[in-house]
């Protein structure tokens, strides 16, 4: 517990710091009092004259225009695709011009207005291209998306609207063999291409012609260019084809004078004889694809070469005196040799002959014939260790074409009438039935075999 005289000191800090916090509220409301006499005494004094406002020069206007556009400038930017540089448009009857980029842009304050912008050149020539409207992109309203005047759009945000334009190529071809000398246009008939889009086109072999070279194509809203490129398919040249279909392409937007190369080969004529193998044939006759006949001189050679031939089909027949040469279809795709073979006299006697003596010799040859021969001679002549069968002399053999004559020769020694009578040797009779055939039976027997 405290002691008396540590609770009076006590007493005495608190009336102290109290007396303290008292002195200064009356300080500060004194103060304040002051301060509120001295306003009134200010506001009783007169007012003082104020200068009249002064009109607004230009740059002040300029000045302020520019501070209300600064919070809310829209910006609509118009591209075109491919950049093209001097395109002209109209936005709200202001014109804008692309630039090398491309592009050109329109600012104004924001606003809910509708806007019209148009395309004022739809069609373009620079150089050796065509340009054509096509259609555009970021214009809103989809109906509107091929129309070279677009309208309703807005300026409430910044956005790009995009112009897309095909592009045609000038194209010129250059007419080549595959030794890299030239084909005159003049033998060319047709050049035949297919693009890339799936379109077949021709092609001047003599001038130029304008082939579609770039196309737009719209993926995601967004348009872009694309080159179309072309696979040669066909050059006529006496009316077969020279190249080689789809092996040959080129882009004309890169290459505006292309090569296309045909193929051209010689051919070598010659005839011989089919027995003998000499050569032989006067002239030719050569039928080319498109149906035209050219006679060739084959010479004291017997043979010529015809060389810068287009790659096709080819008939083929060689004229020789006293010889019959059938005509051969040729397929030209390199350098070679037709030589057809000849049917000449020489060789026509020669066959006859051998045929002849094939066909006199036939029934010698036969089967059925040799096989009758041995029946005969079976059944005439006695078996080994067998004398003549009994009733039975030596007779003559009909005489058959082919077949000689057989007589069995008499036993040496014997009269007629012994060579007639049955040969029995002594001390032995004559075999029973049955335990030697009967001659008809034998003759028979030996038939078979």
């Amino acid at each position: 517990m405290k002691s008396r005289g540590e609770r009076r000191v006590a007493g005495v800090i608190l009336l102290a710091v109290a007396t303290g916090i008292a002195g200064a509220a009356a300080v500060g409301v004194a103060s304040g009092v002051s301060r509120a006499r001295l306003a009134l005494a200010s506001s009783a004094r007169p007012l003082e004259p104020v200068a009249a406002p002064r009109a607004p020069t230009a740059a002040v206007l300029a000045s302020a225009v520019r501070r209300s556009l600064q919070p809310w400038p829209i910006t609509v930017t118009i591209r075109t695709v491919p950049a093209l540089a001097g395109i002209r448009f109209l936005f709200d009857n202001s014109t804008l011009v692309t630039g090398p980029q491309g592009t050109a842009s329109f600012t104004e304050r924001h606003n809910f207005d509708p806007h019209t912008l148009q395309l004022t050149q739809t069609r373009l020539t620079s150089g050796r291209y065509h340009y054509q409207f096509t259609r555009w992109a970021g214009q809103r309203d989809p109906n509107q998306a091929f129309r070279p005047t677009v309208q309703g759009l807005p300026m409430r945000a910044d956005y790009t609207v995009t112009a897309s334009f095909s592009m045609t190529c000038q194209v010129r071809p250059r007419l080549v063999r595959q030794d890299g000398t030239a084909i005159a246009p003049g033998l060319v008939s047709r050049i035949s291409l297919r693009a890339s889009t799936g379109q077949s086109v021709t092609l001047n072999p003599s001038g130029t012609s304008w082939l579609p070279c770039a196309r737009p194509v719209y993926r995601g809203s967004q348009l872009s260019s694309r080159d179309v490129g072309y696979a040669v398919q066909e050059m006529l040249v006496d009316g077969t084809n020279v190249v080689h279909a789809g092996i040959q392409r080129f882009s004309p937007a890169r290459t505006p004078v292309p090569t296309v190369t045909g193929y051209f080969y010689a051919l070598t004529i010659t005839a011989h004889d089919a027995l003998f193998s000499g050569a032989l044939g006067s002239y030719a006759l050569l039928t080319m694809p498109d149906q035209a006949v050219r006679r060739v001189v084959l010479g004291p050679s017997h043979a010529a070469t015809v060389a810068g031939l287009p790659e096709g089909n080819y008939q083929l027949q060689v004229k020789a005196p006293g010889a019959s040469i059938p005509a051969q279809v040729v397929h030209l795709s390199k350098d070679q040799t037709a030589n057809l073979a000849a049917v000449s006299q020489a060789d026509l006697a020669l066959t006859g002959g051998v045929f002849a003596l094939a066909v006199a010799g036939i029934p010698l040859l036969s089967r059925a014939r040799r096989r009758r021969v041995r029946a005969f001679l079976a059944a005439r002549l006695p078996r080994r260790g067998e004398g003549p069968r009994r009733g039975e002399g030596p007779r003559p053999v009909p005489d058959e074409p082919g077949v000689l004559a057989v007589t069995e020769p008499e036993p040496p020694g014997l009269d007629e009438h012994e060579a007639r009578a049955p040969h029995s040797p002594v001390g032995q009779e004559w075999d029973a039935p049955g335990e030697q055939g009967h001659p008809a039976e034998e003759e028979h027997a030996g038939e078979a075999r």
